[in-house]
Formats: structure tokens, C-alpha cells, sequence
């Protein structure tokens, strides 16, 4: 192989480790890395007793082959396995000092790797993960010059890089398998988590938010691509929520949105500051809506009376506070007094331990788990 100059090299170092930021890239990068030792194949690999055809990154891969190294040639592959193993992760080795002539003999070399023309290698094992590990490896070819010690010392730079490259993705990986969950958990629940900017630009919505959002009926929506309240009398409210939820002292707000038609719901929203550890580069003033549509005042009444031991009753009136009615409002929808009202309110304020309407209200929607029904 020609020597390769310094610029070349710190090209190809800079390719890998771009790509560890998007694996899709790993193919091209290691393409590059093969050019730069000329080898016939090169691969980066996950090896191990879970390991799967697909596993293993190669400037050309024969699917028919893998599939027969997994099938056929594993218990071969785990016999030698071994020996890398007792290799210190990120040091390179030759294939035939570590493994021996004997392995020439092995169907692993003769019906796997001769076929791929990979006649003599540089390998290193760049990173241990629960019993399997990763594994850089860069061949020659049956018509080519075996790799001399300064090509030998120039790949053990490399496994070094590889080994980095390995953990960045591990590491990534982790973030992009947590990442998921949590949105999916976000999901199930039946509260809306709407994120905006301070200007009100919409930025994310878990499915219960997307639902609210795109439901007509609605007190809350998007126009334009910024969150609007439907009522131009309630926009103002919600925008001043927003502006100081965003402002650098960060404040918490509520507000009540109420529903405009008989079959929507009022809307219960809870504004907050986004945490800066939570936030995406360069939005650290992002901020955070759940809401929640508000329950019509039955909805709930078998749970309120078993929870709280009401007569239905002294359940119909709470949840009807719990809606975001008044006691007055209570009392006429419901065609009873107001001194009734009272009575009944003064049971629920002893049975439930609380003193004011806004907690027998809070109590309510709070006892309620919010997950989304399917």
C-alpha cells in the first residue's frame, strides 16, 4: 500500500466519527477506511452468541453466507471467539499469530471467509457488551501482499478510533431506546402535553395533545403553526401564560378554556417552564402545556361515591364543581336550592377533608389515573 499522508488519515478519522452520530453513515466511512489499507474486505461487526446475519457493517456482504455462518458455522466462530476474547480490548492483532495455522484447517476459514477472499487480517476487539463484543477487522486478499508493521501500527491507531466510534454508538443507541419509551409512555396517558415556544410555535404533542389539537370542537387548536385558544376573549390569557412560563424567572400558570358547543369539553391547562436540562439546543425557553378536557359531571360518579363514601348527591354536586362550575352553576343545573347546594357541599368538604371548592375540585380530577383508554 502506498503511505498514507497525514491528511488522508485524519480525513478518514473524521469520517468514522461523524458516522458514530448516524449509523447509516457507517458504510461509506469504512469504505474509506478499506481504501486507506487496501484490503479486500474489511468489517465492523457485533459478535456473540445472540449475533445476527445483519450484525456486522462490510464493504461487500454476501446475505447467503452470513446467513450460513449463523446457521452452520457458529459453534466454529465461538471456539475462536474465545481466543479474541483474551485479547485487552481496543489491541490489534494478526489473524494468524493470534488463531494459528490451524485455523486454516477450520470450515470457518475455508467455507466462510476463503470465499470472501479474506487471506490474512488485522483485527481488534473495540468493545465488550454483555458477553458479545464488537470487532474491527480489515483482510487482504489470496494475490496480495500480507500487511507490513508500519500498515500494522498504523491500524492499531485505528482500532483505537474504532473503539470510540463503538461506544459513541452504544451510548447514542441507549439514548435513542430511552428516547422512545418515554415518548410511548407520554402516549398512554390521557393528559395533553403540548410543547410550544415563546411565541407560541408548536414544537411537540404527545397523542393525547394531538387529538385535542386536531378535534374542531376544541377550545384549544393550532392556526398558523402557533397555539391559539378558539375564544378571542380567553387568547390573551393564554398568551400571557406562555410569555411568563418562557421568561427567565420561569412562572407556573392555570387557566379554565371553556368548551363553545354542547358536545366538546372545557379544558383544563396547566402552563410551565420547560427545565433547561430537559431542552433541545438553542429552545431553553420552551415551554410546556398539559391539559386536560374536564370530565361532564357523571362521568365520574360511581368512582367519587365509592372513593369518598358520597351519597349520589353530595357525588353529583362535586363532580359538578370538578367540571369547572360554580356552586351556583351546580345548583341550577342540577334544580336544587341553593341552601341544598350548600348542605351537600359542607358533607363533601367533611367526607373528602377538604375546605374549599377549588380543592374538592382538584381532588376529584386528581383521584382519576390519567391513561388513555384504547
Amino acid at each position: 500500500m502506498a503511505r498514507a499522508n497525514l491528511d488522508v488519515v485524519t480525513s478518514t478519522i473524521g469520517v468514522l466519527l461523524d458516522a458514530a452520530l448516524d449509523f447509516r453513515e457507517m458504510p461509506g466511512a469504512i469504505e474509506q477506511v478499506r481504501q486507506l489499507f487496501d484490503g479486500s474486505k474489511i468489517c465492523l461487526g457485533y459478535f456473540g452468541p445472540d449475533s445476527h446475519p445483519d450484525d456486522a457493517i462490510t464493504n461487500s456482504s454476501d446475505p447467503d453466507l452470513n446467513a450460513f455462518l449463523c446457521r452452520e458455522l457458529m459453534p466454529d466462530a465461538l471456539r475462536f471467539s474465545a481466543q479474541v476474547a483474551a485479547v485487552p480490548i481496543g489491541s490489534a492483532y494478526r489473524d494468524h499469530v493470534l488463531l494459528g495455522e490451524r485455523f486454516r484447517d477450520s470450515r470457518l476459514w475455508r467455507e466462510w471467509m476463503a470465499p470472501q477472499d479474506m487471506f490474512g487480517g488485522m483485527a481488534s476487539r473495540v468493545l465488550d457488551v454483555d458477553g458479545s463484543f464488537w470487532i474491527f477487522d480489515v483482510q487482504r486478499g489470496r494475490r496480495q501482499e500480507a500487511f507490513d508493521a508500519t500498515e500494522f501500527a498504523l491500524f492499531e491507531r485505528f482500532a483505537g478510533v474504532m473503539r470510540r466510534v463503538t461506544m459513541l454508538h452504544q451510548q447514542l443507541d441507549g439514548v435513542s431506546i430511552e428516547r422512545e419509551m418515554a415518548r410511548r409512555a407520554l402516549d398512554q396517558l390521557s393528559l395533553a402535553v403540548i410543547i410550544v415556544d415563546r411565541a407560541m410555535r408548536f414544537a411537540y404533542a404527545n397523542a393525547a395533545g394531538d387529538d385535542l389539537l386536531a378535534d374542531p370542537a376544541s377550545p384549544l387548536g393550532l392556526r398558523g403553526g402557533r397555539l391559539s385558544a378558539r375564544a378571542a376573549s380567553e387568547q390573551n390569557g393564554l398568551k400571557d401564560l406562555v410569555a411568563k412560563a418562557s421568561a427567565l424567572i420561569g412562572a407556573q400558570g392555570q387557566m379554565l378554556l371553556r368548551a363553545r358547543s354542547g358536545e366538546a369539553r372545557d379544558v383544563s391547562l396547566c402552563v410551565t417552564p420547560l427545565s433547561a436540562a430537559y431542552a433541545l439546543p438553542g429552545r431553553t425557553s420552551d415551554v410546556m402545556i398539559v391539559a386536560r378536557p374536564l370530565e361532564p359531571a357523571g362521568g365520574g360518579l360511581a368512582a367519587a361515591r365509592q372513593m369518598f363514601d358520597l351519597t349520589e348527591a353530595e357525588a353529583r354536586l362535586a363532580l359538578g364543581l370538578a367540571s369547572g362550575l360554580s356552586l351556583t352553576e351546580v345548583a341550577q343545573q342540577q334544580g336544587i336550592r341553593m341552601t341544598t347546594a350548600r348542605t351537600h357541599l359542607a358533607r363533601v368538604f367533611w367526607k373528602t377533608g377538604t375546605r374549599q371548592q377549588s380543592q374538592v375540585a382538584a381532588l376529584l380530577r386528581a383521584a382519576e389515573l390519567p391513561v388513555r383508554r384504547r
